[in-house]
């Protein structure tokens, strides 16, 4: 018995891990997705607009204000955007220096944050690095990218401030993202500030709660997760079979066998927690993931749905003889 009860426990073992390998996927590929928006999150949101307002007059519009932590890009292609943020900031993966601070966003003299394939572009006489527009060299405080290759690399961000704005465009020229955890309830705010209604979201969303670009985003993992849970759910089912040892305990009364199930069901739930509590260990080690917290907290809510399954059938096997 403790030979088939320990190639459970490396089953289970095998099942967290495996779960957390999708989970891992999904993340990079989630990852790379925000790469490629520029680093922005899924809760962006595109204001179409056909205003006249100056960047710079918008930027002191927003000024005025009492929003924070955000982050706004004037995209004026695909390569190149003018920045402005307040506070807490989503995180750029940097290769070397720094991204924009509250400062830069105050300051009268733009700096530069480049990708790592437009390094080889910038004019660098001596330790400073300066990107070249026009008749003006900025200072470059920051290179961008990943080992993976995204369109981050490509990009190159310039700090704008309400005190100035390279290149003063109007809004019409440019393409506006904004980057607002709070963006539902600061949205009308935002509207009236870009003088439009028109809005997009940077990740398509069919529905408020699950729609079809949701579905083949992340049906082939969901698919994956919930049948991971029912391999673990037959792998309870087997431990019971093989704990349950009623035949050789026939002569017990109800109330004994009561005791004796919940006895163990303790040495099993002893089994699973310990079990996915290494397969978590290995997952976080070995794999790239994030919001440990949440997925350790998922695992366990699994965990007590299985010891709960397994009390159950333990239950079931003694009403079955």
């Amino acid at each position: 018995m403790r030979l088939k009860k320990l190639v459970l426990d490396v089953l289970f073992v095998g099942v967290v891990v495996l779960g957390l390998l999708v989970i891992s996927q999904r993340a990079k590929a989630m990852y790379s997705e925000r790469l490629n928006h520029n680093s922005l999150s899924q809760k962006a949101v595109i204001f179409k607009t056909k205003s006249h307002q100056s960047i710079q007059s918008t930027i002191q519009a927003i000024d005025q204000t009492k929003l924070n932590n955000f982050q706004v890009q004037f995209n004026v292609n695909n390569h190149l955007s003018y920045v402005y943020a307040k506070g807490k900031q989503a995180n750029v993966p940097l290769k070397d220096g720094r991204f924009f601070s509250n400062y830069d966003f105050k300051s009268r003299m733009p700096v530069v944050v480049v990708g790592q394939s437009r390094v080889n572009e910038l004019y660098q006489p001596a330790s400073q690095a300066y990107y070249q527009t026009k008749n003006r060299y900025l200072s470059v405080i920051g290179v961008v990218g990943t080992n993976q290759t995204t369109s981050l690399d490509q990009h190159v961000f310039i700090s704008a401030s309400p005190e100035f704005v390279l290149n003063n465009r109007s809004l019409n020229q440019v393409t506006v993202l904004v980057d607002d955890q709070q963006i539902g309830a600061h949205l009308k705010e935002y509207q009236k500030i870009f003088k439009t209604k028109s809005i997009s979201n940077l990740t398509p969303k069919n529905t408020p709660i699950i729609g079809v670009n949701w579905l083949r985003e992340n049906g082939t993992a969901a698919i994956i997760l919930v049948l991971l849970i029912i391999v673990a759910g037959v792998l309870s089912h087997l431990f019971a079979q093989l704990v349950n040892g009623y035949h050789a305990q026939k002569n017990l009364t109800a109330s004994l066998y009561r005791k004796y199930s919940m006895g163990q069901t303790q040495i099993f739930a002893a089994h699973l927690l310990s079990m996915t509590l290494i397969g978590f260990i290995i997952g976080s080690w070995f794999f790239y993931l994030t919001h440990l917290g949440i997925i350790f907290s998922g695992l366990v809510v699994v965990d007590l749905v299985l010891i709960t399954y397994f009390y159950f059938r333990m239950t079931r096997i003694k009403l079955a003889h």
